[in-house]
């Protein structure tokens, strides 16, 4: 099962995250069971409370001696056009004739054989030498891994193997470390 979601904004196609990596929508509800990262707000008790729970009705008392200085709406200005001034805007081209080029295709070469072809499979991390299928954060140390050998959405882990990072609340595969912060990311119960 792949894990591609699809923002409902801009209809961008990507692994699953909490937010779109294009327009930055948050994705929460595409997410389902997964809801939105965990927020904890935290009060700050040396802080004085400036607004009271109830102010009340405020009384509206109207200053007798204020001039009223609301000055009337302005209607048609007349245009004052400066003589010397050039003129930026360029007169309009028309149509101009456009000519193909006759030898210039449009068209892609065929294969000669002798492009390389982007590798997929297995990517071995630099740093450690594990050798994983997917992703793009070593598993073992959680170092970057080359992206040239990241593999397609159909060896990823299903959506419902899919949960929460406790670190930094980014989706990712039980058991396995987050893409985002490279902690281990243990199973939702434990």
């Amino acid at each position: 099962m792949a894990t591609m979601i699809v923002c409902p904004v801009c209809e961008y196609s990507q692994d699953v995250g909490f937010e779109c990596d294009v327009c930055g929508r948050d994705l929460s509800a595409v997410l389902g069971d997964l809801g939105a990262p965990p927020i904890t707000i935290e009060k700050m008790g040396e802080l004085e409370v400036t607004i009271p729970d109830r102010v009340g009705e405020v009384a509206l008392e109207v200053v007798a001696d204020l001039e009223a200085n609301r000055a009337a709406p302005v209607l048609d200005v007349p245009l004052d056009v400066t003589p010397d001034l050039e003129a930026s805007a360029q007169a309009p081209v028309g149509d101009v004739a456009v000519e193909r080029i006759g030898d210039l295709t449009d068209d892609r070469v065929a294969d000669d054989g002798v492009r390389t072809a982007a590798p997929t499979g297995a990517v071995t991390c630099r740093y450690c030498r594990n050798v994983q299928q997917a992703g793009t954060l070593c598993e073992k140390c959680g170092m970057k891994l080359p992206g040239a050998g990241v593999t397609g959405p159909e060896t990823r882990a299903p959506l419902s193997e899919w949960t929460r990072c406790k670190a930094c609340g980014a989706p990712a595969v039980v058991g396995l470390r987050c893409t985002d912060c490279g902690q281990l990311v243990p199973h939702p119960d434990a």
